[in-house]
């Protein structure tokens, strides 16, 4: 039997799907592509961006990207680290910090120079941290040689941590990991119902090659985590446990707490989609002429490597409760949309660590939508764009029944609350009724409700008698549904 706490309850996982009774479908949902919010169009841009992070700090939002060339052969500055603002998450503004030269002017947003790789930014809330260490920086470096926990024993490739009191000037810290593959959008967290940080980084797994499969899948990328109380000290890291589904690469992880129940971790990992071969369909794909520029090793047109023209990428979500074991949907929540000549390439579809942002609707009157930024052009030459996208919140997959009527049926849990809200939507004539079941699947009397209709987030769910009286006795949900998606419940 479940006991089930105060406050959200999701639907982005079956924990609470009695899959014996219920034929309603839980499936991901896919976010409305809202607006372009940052264009990156300046010198020190170059034409490719890396790897955003949103950290939400006291009344406003900062953003760490990186930028650099790939198609550009005169810009030879390496990667760079850039900082911009915002107070509502849609309008963004580069400061002119005067901090790092680029071709022999300060005026920019770069906070640093020459980066190995990558890095991902966090606010830490351990109400132990130090001050001077309240913002931490993940970045993989090429050798880490002289940090106070380098273990020599160990690859000098690693992932280290850089601390700042200020968000924008940082210095080194420590090693968080050794040995492994970190050229990736790896993630940082400090999670106050465990009082530990998570670290996600990248790994590869190997699997036996299947001839017949179109995919190149044999060095699969994929996901592992490590635990730490004291930031020194951490665990030997595991792979991510996705319940026994497919092994298929995961470029990034995107890994964040969900900021409306931080019980909740939820991630946005890019998918890496490499075919073995060439072949007819991607003559006809938008751009196929830049693919097969990209694809060429000859140095004097620009190409690099076969998968630059080969691979597609799009995202799939994933949840967990324990930030070990992940329900994941193979189904794309988000994909490259329709083809245009900058996409459905290597590069799509990477959202931002930490970009999953409350702002307001464009609408008035209408609740407050959940915003995430994904960046596109990506290794293209087109200036790269960072793309708004919304979802409602709590909505990010929901169990959903067509007009013909489905069943939703929870399994036996316990509850401490008096009061039920339910995330969802109807259509006009769609409906759901609610009864309230003993352990044994007979209703219980004075707990049935009349018809529920209408789309809103906190809908308080009416019976004859008090749901108080219900506490801590074995009951189950079973939902009546008709052309409608439940997202959420809350038990307050």
């Amino acid at each position: 039997m479940i006991k089930i706490e105060k406050g959200l309850v999701p639907f982005w996982d079956d924990y609470m799907i009695d899959r014996q009774n219920t034929d309603a479908v839980l499936s991901v949902n896919k976010p409305e592509k809202k607006d372009v919010v940052m264009l990156f169009d300046q010198p020190w841009d170059g034409d490719s961006n890396d790897f955003f992070t949103i950290v939400k700090d006291d009344g406003f939002y900062r953003m760490y990207y990186e930028t650099w060339s790939f198609f550009d052969k005169s810009y030879t500055e390496g990667i760079n680290v850039c900082y911009a603002e915002s107070k509502d998450g849609i309008h963004w503004e580069r400061p002119n910090l005067n901090m790092c030269e680029f071709r022999g002017n300060t005026n920019n947003n770069i906070i640093m120079t020459g980066i190995y790789d990558n890095i991902v930014v966090m606010k830490d809330e351990n109400p132990d941290c130090l001050p001077q260490h309240r913002y931490k920086a993940l970045m993989s470096c090429g050798d880490v040689t002289g940090f106070v926990n380098d273990d020599p024993n160990k690859a000098r490739k690693g992932l280290i941590c850089m601390v700042s009191a200020d968000g924008i000037h940082f210095e080194n810290y420590s090693v968080v990991s050794q040995g492994y593959d970190y050229d990736s959008q790896n993630s940082l967290h400090w999670n106050p119902h465990t009082n530990k940080y998570y670290c996600y980084f990248r790994c590869f797994n190997k699997k036996p090659e299947q001839p017949d499969s179109v995919f190149n899948e044999t060095n699969v990328r994929g996901i592992m985590v490590s635990e730490s109380e004291d930031f020194f000290n951490w665990s030997t890291p595991v792979p991510l446990d996705f319940g026994g589904r497919e092994d298929y690469p995961l470029y990034t992880n995107c890994v964040m707490a969900y900021p409306f129940d931080t019980r909740y971790y939820i991630g946005f990992p890019t998918r890496y989609v490499e075919r073995k071969k060439w072949t007819a369909n991607y003559d006809r794909l938008c751009g196929a002429d830049r693919r097969k520029k990209r694809m060429t090793t000859e140095p004097n047109i620009g190409g690099v490597n076969q998968r630059y023209g080969l691979v597609l990428t799009d995202c799939v979500f994933m949840s967990s409760r324990d930030n070990y074991k992940w329900y994941r949907f193979d189904e794309a929540c988000i994909t490259p949309g329709i083809e245009y000549e900058g996409n459905w390439v290597y590069g799509d579809c990477y959202p931002a660590i930490g970009g999953v942002v409350e702002t307001s609707s464009n609408f008035d009157g209408e609740p407050n939508e959940l915003s995430v930024y994904v960046f596109n052009h990506h290794w293209m030459p087109e200036k790269v764009q960072l793309v708004r996208y919304v979802y409602r919140r709590d909505g990010f997959a929901s169990i959903k029944a067509d007009y013909s009527g489905k069943t939703l049926q929870t399994p036996v849990f316990q509850f401490d609350a008096s009061t039920l809200k339910l995330n969802f939507r109807t259509s006009a004539r769609g409906s759901i009724y609610l009864d309230v079941l003993d352990e044994t699947g007979k209703a219980i009397d004075g707990y049935s409700t009349c018809e529920i209709f209408g789309d809103t987030l906190d809908r308080v769910i009416d019976f004859e008698k008090p749901l108080g009286d219900l506490k801590g006795k074995a009951v189950c949900f079973r939902f009546t549904m008709r052309d409608a998606e439940i997202y959420a419940m809350r038990f307050e």
